[in-house]
């Protein structure tokens, strides 16, 4: 018994104090086996600093044929604590030394532990385990042991980021002197830990990319010498590229179009300011037919960008056209307004190029002359957005309004003189609502007028698309022409939402209202939030607005809008269900506005509490 006790003592000597390496020996048995990192290599992508995970110190390889092991000491130790450090140590619930009940209660565990740590500085992390009783250990079989397993559980922490297109990396790796494998009779045993783990954090790009695109996408003028203004937009720029420049090459067809006029952005402007150096703009280069420009950010005086760098969206350039040449009925001209992908680069503070999704292109019509017998009807709202040119839709129209149709009669683009023109307005299901007949005056123009129908019952039945149709009779020969509009609210609230159910007195209600609207003209909406509570008083601090602008809309489909108001829940709100009132002006009613579309609430509760 006594060369058992001194076997005990000499082994959790050996594992409580550091031993000289023992090396392992070329062609001698691996009787302490191999031991890994799991898993390895670690390798991790846009991982944040303060990232953690856990990994295995594990064991393996232990010779069948040795004397097994008894006893183990790990001290494993970063390369970098700047970069990866240990930040715990524990034992796993399946421990290399449990029973094979798989117990870390159960009784007959046999097994003591040096508690896993890891150093103040989290540069290494260690553990040891023996047996308090070898005699025990060997008649209830749990010495020795030969089987692969779990050792050891060890957290790791991200200290640094990576570099943009960079990484950053440590190498986990074993300290001899504080790793070894003993047997029962306290004999260090020949072991291999020579694995290492990488572990390595790489530069995660953003996952969207920027591109360009033309605005608006589609360009209609009816008249030779007409000039519109495109917009080249920059788009889903995220900050963490870095941009600080880009240029472009946009082609079109100077056959049909000129250019008349360049202009700066105003995207890059609010990221140049001190202390960088401000904007350059880079030409413009005019070919045969296309336009090449850039923009860039300047560094500071010693060649340093500083930070916050770009993102989002905005405007870069603005390029007004003229078109130049009109066709003869059928005969209509038209081009892309194609951003050249192949010219189209984006480059950060570096110099590197970033990566970009396909730009998206515009289209340039201009409608043909109608000679001979003509007719055009449209709508009172300005060119583009009354229906100006043949079978062209309108702007829309919201209950009540009144629409003015013009009815141009011309024949060989002179105008015919009192000419009685007949107007037909179908309703979206076709029912025909109204036909009315205005005369043309010295200029060939007809005009009639009615209001957008309110029925008493179920009035939004008439919302949709309806038709007018114009007609008239020029020396015996009836021409026509055919206009389109939408009828609708000029803003429909689509969701009210508050940042959550419940409130306590003091606290703040966050309120979010989404909305949409199909105007093509920009109009002027205000949106008003009042909330009153469970006895219907509204809040003594009054109602919250903002104000926006709907605009823009392609026909037939709805721009989006959202905007968000805060308010405090004074101590004067009664406990109980509230209500957030949510209303669309078209302006105060002290400045004769009115509402716009139908309330929209939601609920919340006012709890008897204070926050």
């Amino acid at each position: 018994m006594k060369g058992k006790l001194f076997a005990l003592a000499m082994l959790a000597m050996m594992l409580l104090s550091p031993l000289v390496a023992i090396k392992q020996v070329v062609g001698q048995p691996l009787d302490g086996g191999i031991l890994h990192f799991v898993p390895n290599p670690i390798l991790l992508t846009g991982a944040p600093v303060g990232y953690e995970e856990w990994i295995q110190i594990t064991i393996d390889n232990i010779n069948p044929e040795g004397p097994g092991v008894a006893g183990v000491q790990v001290k494993v130790v970063t390369s970098d604590p700047s970069i990866v450090k240990f930040v715990g140590a524990r034992l796993p619930e399946t421990n290399f030394f449990m029973d094979p009940d798989g117990s870390a209660a159960a009784e007959n565990n046999l097994w003591v532990v040096v508690p896993p740590k890891v150093s103040a500085d989290g540069a290494t992390a260690e553990t040891a385990i023996t047996f308090y009783d070898m005699q025990l250990a060997i008649e209830h079989g749990d010495v020795p042991i030969y089987a692969p397993g779990v050792i050891m559980e060890v957290k790791i922490r991200i200290m640094a980021e990576p570099p943009k297109y960079g990484s950053v990396e440590a190498i986990l790796s074993f300290d001899s002197e504080g790793t070894v494998i003993g047997d029962k009779d306290g004999n260090a045993l020949n072991r291999d830990i020579s694995e290492t783990c990488l572990v390595r954090n790489s530069w995660a790009p953003p996952t969207q990319l920027p591109h360009l695109e033309v605005s608006p996408r589609e360009v209609t003028l009816t008249k030779e010498g007409d000039e519109f203004v495109i917009d080249i937009l920059v788009k889903n720029v995220a900050a963490a590229w870095e941009l600080v420049g880009l240029n472009f090459k946009l082609n079109y067809n100077s056959t049909i179009l000129q250019i008349v006029e360049v202009f700066n952005g105003t995207f890059f402007e609010q990221w140049a300011g001190p202390p960088n150096g401000g904007v350059l703009y880079l030409g413009p280069v005019y070919g045969p037919d296309y336009i090449i420009v850039g923009v860039m950010i300047l560094p500071d005086e010693n060649g340093v960008y500083h930070a916050p760098f770009p993102e989002g969206e905005g405007v870069v350039y603005s390029i007004k056209f003229k078109g130049i040449l009109q066709g003869i009925f059928p005969v209509t001209y038209s081009c892309a307004l194609d951003l050249d992908d192949s010219w189209v680069d984006f480059g950060d503070k570096d110099g590197n190029a970033i990566p970009k999704d396909p730009s998206v292109d515009g289209f340039y019509t201009m409608k043909p002359k109608v000679l001979g017998r003509s007719i055009d009807v449209y709508t009172q709202y300005p060119f583009p957005y009354g229906g100006q040119g043949i079978n062209a839709t309108s702007d829309m129209f919201w209950p009540q309004q009144e629409v003015i149709l013009f009815a141009n009669v011309t024949y060989n683009e002179w105008p015919i003189q009192n000419k009685d023109v007949t107007f037909q307005v179908f309703a979206p299901d076709g029912k025909v609502i109204a036909v009315l007949t205005g005369r043309t005056n010295e200029f060939g123009v007809a005009t009639v007028s009615f209001r957008m129908n309110w029925p008493c019952e179920d009035p939004e039945k008439l919302f949709g698309e309806w038709t007018v149709r114009a007609s008239v009779d020029i020396a015996g020969e009836v021409v026509r022409d055919f206009l389109w509009f939408k009828y609708d609210y000029l803003v429909r609230i689509t969701k009210v939402t508050t940042d959550k159910i419940d409130y306590k007195h003091c606290d703040d209600i966050e309120v979010t209202i989404e909305f949409m609207s199909q105007s093509q003209i920009p109009r002027q909406v205000i949106i008003i939030v009042t909330i009153t509570d469970e006895l219907n008083f509204p809040l003594v601090t009054g109602v919250k607005y903002f104000e926006v602008t709907v605009k823009d809309a392609q026909y037939c489909s709805y721009n989006t809008y959202s905007g968000t108001l805060s308010f405090h829940v004074d101590k004067s709100m009664v406990a109980g269900v509230a209500t957030v009132h949510v209303c669309a002006l078209s302006d105060w009613p002290t400045n004769f506005g009115s509402a716009l579309c139908p309330e929209a609430t939601t609920l919340i509760n006012i709890l008897a509490e204070w926050a």
